[in-house]
C-alpha cells in the first residue's frame, strides 16, 4: 500500500508539473495614459523562443510556467517584465510611452543598412505605410505628394499611365531629366518604382541630403527614397485583401466665352470652327453641309448652362484588389502579395492593367542571415496621344459633342468626310484613329548574404537585378479623304529591352571601445546596364486597319533601327562613424568611382564627406530629465558628390545613316551636330546643411529644421557653337547653380485620450535657387518661354510684353489702336514655386477616423499654350469683354513726338478677330501666377468594432473607408488656364493642349484581415 500511495504521489506531483508547463497566459496590452489597446506588441518568455504577438484589440494568448518572466516591447513605450501568473485569468498590462523615443528611432540609412536616427547628420523623414496610401494611391510616387519638406512632385497629366517629376531639395542639374533622386528597394537601387504596389510597402525613407546618398555615387547627389517592403511577423499568420474603387471625374478646364458663336466677322457660317460669328440667339441654325441623302444637319445656336466640352470625357474608374499572405517563425519569414490593377481612363477608349506578384523571403542558418525576394510586374495599356482635345478649346461652346461619337457612321455628321468644318477634326475620331499601345513585363529582386564573423564584426553580399522588356506601337489609321481630311496612316512599332546587375560586397563593423561607440563600413559596387532598342516605322500605309510597317508606301520613316547601349560604372565606399556616450557623433564618407561613360582620363573621381549630431538633452544633466523638452539634437554635414549625367556614347563622334546621301539612293553615313568633348568632366555638388530636431511635451509635440546651401559647378550640358566648327552643339563643362533652402515640419498629437485622437502635422520648405554662370552670356534657353538666367531662378519665365509707360501703362498706336510691344521679353519669376507647404490631420473618434492632406505651392509663374489658340478661336473670355465692338484700351496712354505719354483718351482699339489675335500672341497675357491650395487626399474610415465580428473565426479585422482626392482647389484669381501641378515636356509651369485636363476621384476602400 505504502508503494501505491508512493506513486499515487509522484504521478499527481508529475502531473502538477506538466499542467503548470501548460497553464495558458491571457493578457490584455494597453497604453498607460489613454487606455487604448496595443496591437503588435511582442511578448517573450524570457531567456526561451517562446513569443506572442498582441492582436488588433491588444489580447494575446500563450503557454508559460508560472513565475517565469515575461518581457513586453513595443517601439516608443518602455519595455516591461512580469511575473506569469499561475491562472488563465486575464490580467491587463499598461505600457509607458519612453520619453526618449526619438532617440531610439531606426532608419533606413544608405546602402539599406539600419541606423539609429540620432547618429544621423542630416535630414531624413520617414513615411509609414498608412499615411502613404491615406489616399488609396495606385503610384507610390503620388502618395508623398505635400507630406514631406522640401519634396516635390507633379503630375505631366491625367492620363492612365502618368508621368511623374519628383525632385528633392530643387534644381541641381540644368539638364531637366537628372534631378530625379535615387530610387533604392530593400538595399537595391532601381531605376523606376511607379510600376511598384503601395501596399506592398512597408516604409520610405527619404534621405533629402546628398551626404546621406553619398554612397550611392552620381544617383544620390539629388536624395534617395529608401523603400522597405513587408515582411511576414514571426509567430503571427495573416492574410489581407483589400478593394479599392475609385471613380474620376474632369475639371479645371480653361474658361471659355459662351456669347458669340461659329462665324466670321460677325456673321454666322456653318462651316466655321472658331467663334467670330453673331451672338447666340437660342434659334436653330444649319450646322455644316447637307448629309448624303439630302438632309440639312441643324444645332441650337443657343449657350449651353453646362460647359459642353465635358461631353468629350467620360467618368473614369479605377478598380484595385490586394491579396497578402505572410508569417514566419523562429529562423525564416514570409510574405506574398498578388495586385490587380484596372483602370479605365476619362478619355474614351484610354484604359490600363497592371497585375503583379511579390514574395519576400528571409531565413536564418545559424550565423548565416539570409533574405530574398523577387517581384513580377505585367503592365499594359492602350491609350490616346497627345493632342486630340484641342478641338474642344477652339471650337463654338454650342457643339453637341454627345452627337460625334459615331463618327463610323457614313450618313452621320460626325464621320470625317462630313463633318462640319474641315479646319479641325472630330475629337473622337481622332480619339479612336491614332492610339499608342504598350505592353511591359517587369522582373526584378534581390538575394542578400549576411554573416556573423564575430559579434563586432559580419559580412554582407548583395545582388540585384531589374530587368524589363517594354513593347509598345503608335499608330494612326489610314483614312482616305479629300483635303485636309486625308490620313495617310502610320505606325512605329518600338521593342526596349533593359537589364540592370547591381552588386555590393560590405564589411561592417561594430566596436564599443570605453566611451566611445564605433562602426566602420567598407564595400565595393558594380552596377552594369544593357539596353537594346529597335524601332520600325512605316508613315504611309496600304490599309485602313492593318498596323503593319511591311504594308506600306515607299520606304520605312526615318528613325527606324536599332540601338545597343552598355553603362559599367564601379566604386569602392566607406564610411566611418563614431559616438561619444551615445549622444554625440561623427561620420566621415568616402567614394571612388570609375565610370564608362567618360573618356579613360577622367573616368575616376572621389568624393568626401562629413557630419555630426549632437544630442544635447543627454549630454546636459540639466535636461536629462525634464518633461518639457524630451529629445533635442542639432546636427550639420558638409559633402562634395560627383555627378555625371552623360548618356552612353556621348563622347562619341557617333555616324548615321542618311538615304540618299551623297545622291540617288546611295546610302551614306553623317556625323553627329554634337561636339563630342572627350575633356568633360564629372559636375560636383557642394552641400552644407545644419537644423535640429526637436521633441516636447512628453513627445506631443515634434519638431525640425533645416537650413541647406548646394553649390552645382560644372554643369554637363550641351551650349550652342558656331557652325564654322562643323558642330551646332558641343557637350560642355559650364554653368553653376545654387540652392538656399529651409526646411521646417512639425507634428503634434493634440488630443491623445482613450475614445479620442488628434494629430496635426505641417511641413515647410522655402527654396531659392539661382543661376550663377553659364557657358557664354547671361541666358540661354531651355524650352520656348523657359530660360536659365544668370542672376535669376531656374527655370525663370521670359515673355513678350507690352510696352509701358513710366506710370505702368500700356502704350497704344494712335493709328492703329494696337499695343506697343516692348523691345526686349520680360522676365516674370521662377517656373517652380520657391513655397511649399503641406498640411496634415488626422481624428479618431472609437472606430471612425478621418484624415485630410493638404498642399499649398505659391511665388511661381504658369504659362500655357491653349489661351493663344482660345483667342485666335475666339473662345477666350477676353474677346468678349467689350462686345466685339471697338474700345479704348484700359489704362494706356498715347506717346507723343516729344516723348512725353498722355493717357488714351480717345484712340479706339479695333476689337475684332485679327485685333484679339494679336493680344493672344502677347505671351504676358499667357502668364499668370501658379500659387494653389488644394485637398489633395481625404480619407473616412470605419474599423469594425469586435463586438461585430465576436462569434466567428474567420474575419479578424474589417474596415470600410471613403476616399477622395483633388476635391478642391483655390489658384491665384487670374488663373483660368488648368491645374498649375501639372507640367509639359518635363518643364514646370507650362500647360499645354497636348495634356488631359485634370480630374478629381472619389470612391471606396473595403479592407479584410483574415
Amino acid at each position: 500500500m505504502k508503494i501505491k500511495h508512493l506513486l499515487a504521489l509522484l504521478l499527481l506531483g508529475l502531473s502538477v508539473k506538466l499542467y503548470a508547463q501548460k497553464t495558458h497566459i491571457n493578457g490584455l496590452i494597453k497604453e498607460n495614459t489613454t487606455g487604448l489597446p496595443l496591437p503588435g506588441a511582442t511578448v517573450q518568455v524570457k531567456g526561451t523562443p517562446i513569443t506572442s504577438v498582441s492582436d488588433k484589440n491588444g489580447l494575446f494568448r500563450m503557454y508559460a510556467e508560472p513565475g517565469q518572466t515575461l518581457e513586453i516591447k513595443f517601439l516608443g513605450f518602455v519595455t516591461q517584465n512580469i511575473i506569469a501568473p499561475g491562472d488563465e485569468a486575464l490580467f491587463e498590462i499598461y505600457m509607458k510611452e519612453d520619453t526618449r523615443i526619438l532617440s531610439e528611432i531606426v532608419v533606413t540609412g544608405a546602402l539599406g543598412i539600419q541606423r539609429a536616427a540620432k547618429e544621423i547628420g542630416g535630414g531624413t523623414q520617414v513615411v509609414s505605410n498608412e499615411y502613404l496610401n491615406q489616399g488609396k494611391t495606385i503610384n507610390p510616387l503620388t502618395g508623398l505628394a505635400s507630406k514631406v519638406a522640401g519634396l516635390r512632385i507633379n503630375m505631366y497629366d491625367s492620363k492612365v499611365d502618368p508621368q511623374i517629376q519628383i525632385v528633392i531639395r530643387g534644381t541641381r542639374s540644368l539638364n531637366r531629366s537628372e534631378n530625379a533622386p535615387i530610387y533604392v528597394v530593400d538595399g537595391v537601387p532601381v531605376p523606376d518604382i511607379s510600376r511598384l504596389n503601395p501596399n506592398d510597402i512597408e516604409s520610405i525613407t527619404v534621405l533629402k541630403g546628398a551626404n546621406a546618398a553619398a554612397l550611392y555615387g552620381s544617383e544620390g547627389v539629388n536624395g534617395a527614397l529608401m523603400i522597405t517592403t513587408k515582411t511576414g511577423s514571426r509567430g503571427t499568420e495573416r492574410i489581407q485583401f483589400s478593394n479599392t474603387t475609385t471613380f474620376s471625374k474632369a475639371f479645371l478646364l480653361p474658361k471659355a466665352q459662351k456669347e458669340f458663336g461659329q462665324g466670321q466677322n460677325g456673321n454666322y457660317d456653318p462651316i466655321q470652327s472658331e467663334s467670330w460669328g453673331p451672338r447666340f440667339d437660342g434659334s436653330l441654325r444649319d450646322f455644316g453641309r447637307a448629309l448624303p441623302d439630302g438632309t440639312q444637319p441643324q444645332l441650337l445656336y443657343a449657350a449651353p448652362s453646362e460647359d459642353n466640352r465635358l461631353g468629350i470625357f467620360q467618368t473614369g474608374v479605377n478598380i484595385q484588389n490586394d491579396l497578402s499572405f505572410s508569417g514566419g517563425d523562429e529562423s525564416s519569414t514570409y510574405f506574398v502579395s498578388i495586385q490587380d490593377v484596372s483602370i479605365k481612363g476619362i478619355l474614351p477608349g484610354d484604359e490600363s492593367q497592371r497585375t503583379g506578384a511579390r514574395f519576400n523571403g528571409s531565413k536564418k542558418f545559424g550565423k548565416l542571415k539570409t533574405s530574398y525576394n523577387i517581384n513580377y510586374i505585367r503592365f499594359k495599356k492602350d491609350m490616346a496621344p497627345d493632342g486630340p482635345w484641342l478641338a474642344a478649346y477652339t471650337s463654338p461652346a454650342n457643339i453637341d459633342y454627345s452627337s460625334l461619337r459615331d463618327w463610323q457612321d457614313p450618313n452621320s455628321i460626325a464621320n470625317p468626310h462630313l463633318y462640319f468644318t474641315d479646319q479641325v477634326k472630330n475629337p473622337f475620331f481622332l480619339l479612336d484613329n491614332n492610339r499608342q499601345s504598350n505592353k511591359q513585363q517587369t522582373l526584378n529582386g534581390k538575394i542578400e548574404l549576411e554573416y556573423e564573423i564575430a559579434p563586432w564584426f559580419s559580412a554582407l553580399y548583395r545582388l540585384g537585378m531589374y530587368s524589363s522588356f517594354d513593347e509598345s506601337q503608335n499608330r494612326s489609321g489610314k483614312f482616305e479623304a479629300a483635303g485636309r481630311r486625308n490620313v495617310v496612316g502610320s505606325v512605329t512599332d518600338i521593342n526596349d529591352n533593359f537589364q540592370r546587375l547591381n552588386g555590393d560586397f560590405i564589411l561592417n563593423f561594430n566596436k564599443q571601445i570605453g566611451r566611445f561607440s564605433t562602426s566602420l563600413i567598407l564595400g565595393q559596387n558594380f552596377r552594369s546596364d544593357n539596353q537594346k532598342t529597335v524601332t520600325v516605322g512605316a508613315s504611309n500605309l496600304l490599309l485602313p486597319d492593318l498596323f503593319n510597317p511591311g504594308s506600306r508606301i515607299g520606304e520605312l520613316s526615318s528613325g527606324s533601327g536599332s540601338s545597343l547601349t552598355e553603362y559599367r560604372s564601379l566604386a569602392v565606399y566607406g564610411e566611418f562613424t563614431t559616438g561619444y556616450n551615445d549622444y554625440l557623433f561623427l561620420t566621415l564618407t568616402g567614394r571612388k568611382d570609375w565610370v564608362s561613360v567618360l573618356a579613360p582620363s577622367n573616368r575616376s573621381y572621389f568624393y568626401p564627406g562629413v557630419s555630426t549630431s549632437f544630442v544635447f538633452n543627454d549630454a546636459i544633466p540639466a535636461l536629462k530629465d525634464s518633461r518639457v523638452l524630451t529629445f533635442g539634437k542639432i546636427f550639420a554635414s558638409w559633402n562634395k558628390t560627383g555627378n555625371v549625367t552623360l548618356q552612353p556614347y556621348s563622347l562619341n563622334n557617333a555616324y548615321s545613316q542618311s538615304n540618299g546621301f551623297p545622291f540617288g539612293n546611295t546610302v551614306g553615313f553623317s556625323p553627329g551636330s554634337a561636339y563630342p568633348n572627350p575633356s568633360i568632366q564629372p559636375e560636383f555638388v557642394t552641400s552644407f546643411e545644419i537644423g535640429t530636431q526637436l521633441s516636447l511635451f512628453d513627445n506631443r509635440l515634434h519638431f525640425e529644421g533645416s537650413y541647406v546651401y548646394s553649390d552645382s559647378e560644372g554643369q554637363i550640358f550641351n551650349a550652342t557653337t558656331s557652325r564654322a566648327t562643323g558642330y551646332s552643339t558641343a557637350i560642355v563643362n559650364a554653368g553653376r547653380l545654387t540652392n538656399n533652402i529651409i526646411e521646417l515640419s512639425i507634428n503634434a498629437d493634440v488630443l491623445h485620450t482613450k475614445d479620442q485622437k488628434l494629430n496635426l502635422g505641417l511641413n515647410y520648405s522655402h527654396i531659392k535657387n539661382q543661376v550663377k554662370e553659364l557657358y557664354e552670356g547671361t541666358s540661354y534657353n531651355i524650352f520656348r518661354q523657359s530660360y536659365a538666367n544668370v542672376g535669376q531662378a531656374y527655370p525663370s519665365l521670359m515673355v513678350s510684353d507690352y510696352k509701358r509707360d513710366p506710370e505702368g501703362r500700356i502704350v497704344i498706336n494712335p493709328s492703329t489702336g494696337y499695343p506697343v510691344l516692348a523691345d526686349a521679353e520680360t522676365h516674370l519669376g521662377s517656373m517652380v514655386p520657391p513655397f511649399q507647404l503641406g498640411f496634415s490631420s488626422f481624428y479618431q473618434y472609437k472606430s471612425v477616423s478621418i484624415g485630410a492632406q493638404f498642399d499649398s505651392r505659391w511665388g511661381g509663374w504658369l504659362y500655357s499654350e491653349i489661351i493663344p489658340r482660345q483667342y485666335t478661336a475666339g473662345t477666350h473670355p477676353n474677346t468678349v469683354a467689350y462686345d466685339r465692338q471697338p474700345f479704348i484700351y484700359p489704362n494706356s496712354s498715347i506717346e507723343l513726338e516729344d516723348g512725353r505719354f498722355v493717357e488714351n483718351r480717345d484712340v479706339f482699339s479695333p476689337g475684332d478677330k485679327a485685333f484679339w489675335d494679336f493680344e493672344g500672341k502677347v505671351q504676358s497675357n499667357t502668364a499668370v501666377q501658379s500659387d494653389f491650395f488644394k485637398l489633395r487626399e481625404l480619407n473616412l474610415t470605419f474599423n469594425l468594432p469586435p463586438s461585430l465580428l465576436s462569434g466567428q473565426k474567420i474575419i479578424k479585422t474589417a474596415s470600410l473607408s471613403l476616399i477622395g482626392t483633388n476635391l478642391f482647389i483655390i489658384r491665384h484669381k487670374d488663373n483660368d488656364h488648368g491645374d498649375p501641378e501639372y507640367l509639359y515636356n518635363s518643364t514646370d509651369g507650362y500647360v499645354s493642349f497636348r495634356q488631359v485636363p485634370p480630374y478629381r476621384t472619389y470612391g471606396f476602400n473595403i479592407n479584410v484581415g483574415f
